[in-house]
């Protein structure tokens, strides 16, 4: 049996050392002052023999004993407590004896065994060790006052001093049982609040949104993973972590003090050091009791202005589609009606408007059409993708379309192991739009379906380009802050959501799409790819292209 009362908690084992050092103080002290003449006259008054005798034995006891209760892992049972205590009362009773009974000091030193029978040992157990120590003095002056003619004062003292230690085993009884309630408590409490703590803790983890806590000195008190990789790395170690200091990024310091100076105002876009991620910063204070803590908020910029894009089309598309299909159904008519005309028999002139009614009536379809798929635009599943095999899948889906007699698609070899982060079927889209614009504007100008695709790096980001060449004239300088915008064309036939839609694709899938214009002879439209392979593992392009290979 272990402890009883106090069993596993971090007190009991600091008290049972202590009280085991303070018997081999008592014994040893004792022993001293009549070993070497210093003690009171009451002590070993009536036998000097017994109490030498008894204090030599006790300190004896202690001496081999106490080293056991300092062992780390030696954990006394209820046995052996109970055994060190019966010890202890015969003990101190044996030299308050020999030291003339109660009426001298010794007798009162079993209050403190009595005190730690009831810490230590349950309460019957407790009890059963207070009767103990009171039934040998009771007894003693019992016996002395038969058989000696004694006087009836030694068991009116010895009765109060047995209620005493009673008393004293209650108090100490429930003083523990309310201690151990307030450690169990206090302990739950602890346990819960860890709990509490850990759950935050791995909620906060996986958070998408960076969290960076920080007191008035910018000292960091909480940092989670996110905002470690928002916020980069420098020698393949983390920029930052919980216990630096947010001095590091003086940036940051910077707009924390605009934020402070002005809480309204949006804060411009942040980049790391060593990263060229776009991050979008916010400010929240924490104020607890005397406390004020800054509570920064990190979020991937284009993963925000992609969201908002996402909101976007799909309130367009929402729109756009009912626009269409209202429009589908007696555009339907029109053409068919139409249809019927021109095969009736009907004069030149009319059959030449039925041809104009037509003729409308399909890129009215077209549009229509156009519409619907911009409406229809799917979250993109972003991956690694080759850009050379979406090239020649573009090339190879123009070439089949039998739009154009013997197009001629040149696609730079350089690109053939060049991988980035896109929608393969929406990088497709976008490739076979901008080349059958290219496609078009070469038979305009030279009467020959040519386009090119040349791939180049960025020079000072690094980053994965394509161009798209054509043997147009290229767009009239009026035009070029409109070609993007929905619905524009200078093309009898276009619709104007061609290049619209190529670069919504190009934006949800953090790529650009622009426009470049250096002259006749040098003009192509631009997609400049994202840097979001640096953040996936360094080969696993080329890991792909082996397994498609």
């Amino acid at each position: 049996m272990q402890l009883a009362n106090l069993d596993d908690h971090r007190l009991s084992p600091r008290l049972l050392k202590l009280y085991t050092s303070y018997r081999l103080f008592l014994s040893a002290v004792l022993l001293w002052l009549v070993q070497f003449d210093f003690a009171p006259t009451y002590l070993g008054s009536d036998n000097p023999s017994v109490f030498l005798l008894t204090a030599s034995a006790y300190t004896g006891i202690n001496l081999v004993s106490l080293p056991l209760f300092y062992l780390k892992r030696w954990q006394p049972s209820e046995t052996a407590l109970f055994a060190m205590l019966l010890i202890d009362i015969f003990a101190i009773n044996l030299m308050m004896h020999a030291s003339g009974g109660l009426e001298g000091s010794v007798g009162y030193l079993l209050m403190v065994t009595v005190a730690a029978s009831a810490t230590f040992l349950r309460t019957r157990l407790a009890l059963s060790m207070v009767a103990i120590a009171s039934f040998i003095p009771v007894s003693v002056s019992l016996s002395e006052f038969f058989l000696s003619d004694g006087d009836e004062s030694g068991i009116v003292r010895s009765g109060i001093f047995g209620i005493l230690l009673f008393a004293t085993a209650v108090i100490f009884i429930f003083l523990t049982k309310r201690l151990t309630t307030v450690q169990e408590l206090a302990k739950t409490e602890a346990q819960a609040a860890t709990r509490l703590q850990h759950l935050n803790d791995l909620v906060i983890n996986k958070m998408l949104t960076g969290i960076v806590v920080f007191d008035r000195t910018f000292y960091i008190e909480q940092l989670n993973e996110r905002a470690s990789l928002l916020l980069g790395s420098r020698d393949g170690h983390k920029l930052l972590a919980r216990g630096d200091s947010l001095t590091q990024l003086p940036t940051l310091i910077n707009s924390y003090h605009d934020w402070k100076a002005n809480p309204h105002r949006q804060l411009p876009t942040y980049k790391a050091p060593s990263s060229d991620i776009p991050l979008q910063i916010s400010f929240s204070e924490i104020s607890v009791d005397s406390t004020h803590d800054t509570i920064m908020f990190i979020e991937d910029a284009r993963t925000l202005s992609q969201h908002a894009q996402q909101l976007k089309n799909r309130s367009l598309g929402q729109l756009t589609s009912s626009i269409a299909h209202e429009v589908r159904n007696p555009l339907g008519a029109i053409s068919h009606a139409a249809q019927l005309l021109k095969e009736s028999r009907l004069p030149t002139e009319d059959k030449q408007l039925v041809d104009v009614v037509l003729r409308h009536s399909s890129r009215v379809n077209r549009l229509v059409q156009d519409i619907l798929q911009l409406s229809r635009q799917k979250t993109p599943q972003i991956e690694i993708t080759n850009i050379y095999d979406n090239c020649l899948l573009s090339k190879t889906q123009l070439e089949e379309s039998k739009q154009f007699d013997n197009p001629c698609i040149e696609i730079d070899s350089a690109a053939q192991f060049v991988c980035a982060p896109f929608d393969s079927s929406q990088l497709q889209q976008v490739l076979t739009n901008l080349l059958g614009n290219a496609l078009r504007h070469s038979v305009l100008e030279s009467g020959a379906p040519w386009a090119a695709i040349k791939f180049a790096y960025q020079q000072d980001m690094g980053l994965a380009m394509l161009k798209i060449y054509d043997r147009g004239p290229g767009v009239a300088s009026a035009n070029r802050h409109k070609i993007f915008e929905p619905f524009f064309t200078t093309e009898n036939q276009g619709t104007g959501l061609g290049l619209y839609i190529a670069r919504e694709l190009c934006e949800i899938n953090f790529a650009t799409l622009s426009y470049v214009y250096r002259g006749p002879s040098e003009h192509y439209f631009q997609i400049v790819f994202s840097d979001s392979a640096k953040q996936l593992p360094r080969n696993a392009a080329h890991e792909k292209n082996r397994s498609d290979h």
